[in-house]
């Protein structure tokens, strides 16, 4: 329906449209009426572009009662709203309704950002990027819009130092203080988002890159030690007096992280200290305590106090209690799911911590949560998560999974399969195998369809009647493989992938493929095979490690829970900044390490692959070089 036009607008145009007509009546091709009514429509299409009727479904009405150029309008409005409804698929229809032969050229970059856009939304970041104007001048919002979501779509592929450069780019555009703080925001969270062996190499001839840089590296050593940030972030601005970052940005992050209680402490750490765990609690243990004798950012130590857990049918609120009255500042532990899982049952009959508590596994229920409590550890579902997501980013997106029969494998197969698929991929096949035995070639055969080549080979031969020579013909239509296994099991899983000619498919996997010691000999079999670890045991090279070669050769096993000991101790400190910030990490020996809504820590892991017999680091934050388009903002 056609909004109502006042009588007085109507009187105003009817006479200035005879006025006109009076002057120049051979030139005019229509009838007053027909202009009457054009002119109507004309407000109309203004009138309903302005926000007084904003639903998608009043435009996609109006896109079916016009032709052309109004049409095009209409369709793109709806598809705008439709997209900020959250309603992707149906903006994509209305966009698909568009002619885009016959629509303006003026329009063209509004389609292409907004096709760009839903891409994004799509979990395709490579189309957004190739979807996203090629043309070479446009407005200064278009050229700010194209940036933001170049960088958003490098963000989603893991390329984020692309994203950060980008961000630059676009920085000085920004008219509005309150958007450019959001795009520095934006660019704070990419730096904190790479990992420290990245960040610590990173050298640009860009002084506002490099400044960025040095900013990041500044703030990250304050995470161990804050001693000496606020005289450093004073020599940087000396350094770098002509950078974008405001002084607000600056006082934020000094607030940020001075604002951390630096008396002493009594920390009290709950953990087995006897019976089935003692080898875990030990090396934990021990990384808690050589982080503590590192940490020299104070004048006294806090006091740390061990209690032990593996006492039967703990009744953990009581134990809690006790140690609260005993002056305990910080709880760490316990390691025990089961007590975990009492702990999360006590929040839902409104039971809450006084005192902050790091439990150092996770309760069976992802989404538990319970006041003042954190829940941190060595989830191996973040790592099959990590191998979905470099698979996705690295186009792999027809996968097949082996993984063992047991609890632990169907863990990681289903976190694999719910991100993979969530991100676009899909999977086509997947087995279990006995991990207790060492013959791997059934279900190696399963998944690779080769018992179909088998039996055509029969079928062929009985109809012959002689012996046929072939070569099995494994399916072709995967184009990755997930791996969950541990280093026995992958070790003889390779070899027999590739005996059954599969060994040109890539193979992702998680930590527990690789010991975490130097072993080539051993590890050759390995070779090819991508997989996630921890900073601890792929790039050793800090005090703390050598500490622990040297001290704790007996625990080379548990390297990876020396380091968790390491991190809980530092992750006290940091507790409020990771809750309160989403873009804040720590970085940590297990990880880059940040917090989601339910209080649960997570770890982004570094990748690496076998070669020679050895695990090398491979640095997946950095775009593969490729042409683009030089654009620039119309600044007329």
């Amino acid at each position: 329906m056609l909004p109502t036009i006042s009588p007085k607008y109507l009187t105003l145009l009817f006479i200035s449209l005879l006025s006109a007509c009076s002057v120049t009546p051979d030139k005019v091709d229509k009838s007053i009426d027909d202009l009457i009514s054009d002119a109507v429509r004309n407000q109309t299409i203004e009138e309903s572009l302005d926000g007084t009727q904003e639903t998608p479904e009043h435009y996609i009405k109006l896109a079916s009662e016009s032709t052309g150029e109004t049409q095009h309008k209409y369709l793109i409005k709806a598809a705008e709203l439709l997209y900020q409804r959250g309603d992707i698929s149906s903006a994509q229809d209305q966009l698909e309704n568009i002619n885009a032969d016959a629509i303006a050229d003026s329009r063209q970059i509004q389609i292409q950002l907004l096709a760009a856009k839903i891409a994004l939304a799509n979990h395709n970041p490579a189309q957004a990027i190739e979807l996203l104007p090629k043309q070479t001048r446009m407005t200064i919002a278009q050229f700010i819009e194209v940036g933001e979501i170049r960088a958003e779509a490098h963000i989603a592929m893991g390329f984020l130092l692309e994203a950060i450069k980008t961000r630059i780019q676009i920085d000085t555009y920004y008219k509005d203080d309150e958007q450019r703080e959001k795009n520095h925001t934006a660019i704070w969270a990419a730096l904190n988002a790479l990992p420290s062996v990245v960040l610590n190499k990173l050298r640009s001839s860009n002084q506002t890159l490099q400044g960025w840089l040095e900013l990041a590296t500044i703030v990250r050593t304050a995470q161990i030690d804050n001693r000496e940030l606020h005289i450093n972030i004073l020599d940087w601005g000396t350094d770098f007096p002509e950078h974008p970052v405001g002084n607000a940005f600056i006082s934020k992050l000094l607030k940020e992280h001075l604002n951390v209680q630096t008396e002493d402490h009594i920390i009290a750490v709950l953990l087995p200290l006897q019976g089935p765990y003692q080898a875990i609690t030990e090396a934990i243990k021990s990384g808690f305590l050589s982080a503590y004798y590192a940490d020299n950012k104070h004048g006294h130590k806090s006091t740390i106090r061990f209690y032990d857990t593996s006492v039967k049918d703990l009744d953990f609120m009581a134990l809690y209690k006790k140690v609260v009255q005993e002056g305990a500042d910080y709880i760490v532990g316990p390691i025990d799911k089961s007590i975990i899982n009492q702990i999360t049952l006590l929040n839902e009959i409104g039971s809450e911590f006084e005192v902050p508590v790091l439990t150092l596994n996770y309760a069976e229920d992802s989404s538990s949560t319970a006041n003042n409590m954190y829940q941190f550890g060595l989830l191996p579902e973040d790592e099959a998560r990590q191998a979905a997501e470099l698979a996705i980013r690295q186009n792999k997106t027809r996968a097949a999974i082996l993984v063992p029969d047991s609890l632990w494998g169907q863990r990681l197969k289903k976190a694999f399969q719910q991100r993979y698929t969530e991100l676009g991929g899909n999977v086509l096949s997947a087995q279990f195998f006995n991990d207790k035995i060492d013959d791997y070639g059934q279900p190696i055969k399963q998944l690779l369809n080769l018992q179909h080549s088998n039996s055509r080979r029969k079928d062929i031969q009985n109809l012959l009647g002689t012996e046929l020579k072939y070569t099995p013909y494994r399916r072709q239509d995967i184009d990755m493989i997930f791996l969950a296994a541990t280093s026995r099991s992958a070790r003889s899983i390779m070899p027999a992938l590739k005996f059954h000619h599969a060994g040109d498919i890539p193979v992702y996997s998680t930590s527990h493929v690789y010991t975490g010691n130097k072993n080539k000999s051993a590890d050759l079999d390995l070779n090819g095979l991508t997989f996630c670890d921890l900073p601890w045991t792929l790039i050793a090279d800090n005090q703390l490690n050598e500490t622990f070669n040297k001290n704790w050769p007996e625990q080379q096993n548990y390297t990876r829970l020396f380091a968790l000991g390491i991190d809980s101790y530092h992750i006290l400190y940091n507790l409020n900044l990771l809750s309160k910030y989403e873009y804040a990490r720590f970085s940590g020996q297990t990880g880059n390490i940040y917090m989601d809504e339910n209080n649960h820590l997570h770890r982004e892991l570094l990748w690496a692959k076998f070669k020679k017999g050895s695990a090398n680091y491979i640095n997946t934050t950095i775009a593969p070089k490729k042409a683009r388009p030089s654009i620039e903002a119309d600044q007329s």
